[in-house]
């Protein structure tokens, strides 16, 4: 099994992933939409406990 190349999300991606998140999207369904794993995507939403950082102003 070849081993995929890492991915860093853009922060349009980040956004993406946490839309979907919020609209109840499974991560194996999120995690598609980028031909990725459920893997890939949970480090995101879990670094902040499924809560959506703030933005970089505040106010998000």
């Amino acid at each position: 099994m070849k081993r995929r190349t890492w991915i860093n999300y853009t922060p349009e991606q980040k956004a993406i992933i946490w839309d979907r998140y919020k609209q109840f999207d499974s991560l194996h369904d999120i995690a598609s939409m980028f031909d990725r794993f459920h893997s890939s995507i949970m480090p995101t939403i879990h670094q902040t406990s499924g809560y959506r950082p703030p933005g970089r102003n505040g106010t998000d």
